[in-house]
């Protein structure tokens, strides 16, 4: 009796030795909703500088990053081109599955990207990823029972916290967001206009969002509550959000056009009314604001060709159609060949 009482404890111990690590996995290592704790650390890239080209009806131009490499679409096929070659490979939507929109990811040579019609059935999305470096493709479990026209109009996402929120446009006037966790694990998060800003922070699980003409919220998700966000003036859009988690708001007159931005770093704790106030000299279009990375602010003056810097007033010259300022480049694209050409950020 003593021997089999003794093997019974054996077998109790081990149980709860057992069941103790399945919680510990459950609750700490499969846990998406702790906080990611990352350290802010300022690499240094050296910029490719030169230009490539593409074709003339080439769509949605973008570099990464470090301007390695380059994408853009064509007839809803994704294209990816080296920068130094030329050389020009087609990765997604040569079948049922035209892709429709994509983006880069801020630190690294690969692009996130979706499909509307997953094996050519509307109200199916497919989001995935490509790596140019190592040509490596992975998809994201598909999103199905949505409307027949359902379109993905923007994906935000973080690479640190390995979180991505999708918005899905799903008629004229709605558009619903879904979120991917670290498990690549889809939920519904909430439903928006069609015309909503969404921007994601890169170090802190925090999403932020505005619907048109409405105060701006900041979605918390490791508590799964929202707020909003204060500030002293009534019209007010949401600009952008840079590589270090500050966020820029323009403030509107009467017309719609930007006379002010404010910014702010967005932290753990709720927002304040405590921002950095920078007074534009001619209000403009929000669409001609631009927010680079380090968080220099810019504004593209369209009709002279010029980008310039808000703080000093620096102005640097670009030919052709403005594509984007990477950190110390200036991209645009003229005819068929894409110019990226030195900028220095002061």
């Amino acid at each position: 009796m003593k021997k089999i009482s003794k093997l019974y404890k054996w077998i109790l111990l081990a149980i709860i030795f057992q069941f103790c690590i399945l919680i510990y996995i459950n609750n700490v290592i499969l846990n998406t909703a702790a906080t990611v704790s990352v350290t802010n650390v300022d690499v240094k890239t050296k910029l490719a500088t030169g230009d490539f080209k593409v074709p003339e009806d080439a769509q949605s131009v973008s570099l990464s990053f470090n301007a390695k490499f380059g994408a853009y679409l064509q007839d809803g096929v994704l294209h990816i081109i080296n920068t130094d070659n030329n050389k020009d490979k087609k990765v997604a939507g040569e079948g049922k599955d035209k892709i429709t929109y994509f983006r880069w990811l801020p630190d690294r040579d690969m692009v996130i990207f979706s499909s509307d019609t997953k094996d050519g059935k509307n109200g199916t999305i497919q989001l995935s990823t490509y790596e140019a470096d190592s040509e490596t493709a992975r998809d994201y479990p598909e999103i199905s029972d949505l409307a027949s026209k359902s379109q993905v109009m923007d994906i935000e996402l973080s690479p640190y916290t390995n979180v991505v929120y999708a918005k899905i446009k799903t008629s004229k006037t709605k558009s619903k967001i879904v979120r991917f966790n670290i498990m690549s694990q889809y939920a519904h998060i909430m439903d928006l206009g069609a015309d909503a800003i969404v921007r994601e922070c890169i170090y802190v699980n925090k999403f932020v969002y505005q619907n048109k003409g409405e105060s701006i919220y900041i979605y918390d998700g490791i508590n799964r509550i929202k707020n909003k966000i204060p500030i002293d003036a009534a019209n007010v859009r949401v600009l952008d959000i840079d590589l270090n988690d500050t966020l820029y708001i323009g403030i509107l007159d009467a017309s719609g056009k930007v006379t002010k931005i404010y910014h702010q770093k967005i932290i753990d704790q709720k927002p304040t009314d405590n921002w950095t106030k920078v007074v534009l000299k001619e209000s403009t279009s929000s669409d001609n604001i631009i927010i680079s990375g380090n968080g220099n602010i810019y504004v593209n003056n369209k009709d002279e060709n010029k980008v310039i810097n808000v703080t000093n007033d620096r102005k640097a010259s670009y030919r052709g159609e403005f594509i984007e300022v990477l950190a110390g480049a200036l991209v645009s694209k003229d005819g068929n060949k894409v110019n990226i050409t030195s900028l220095k950020e002061y």
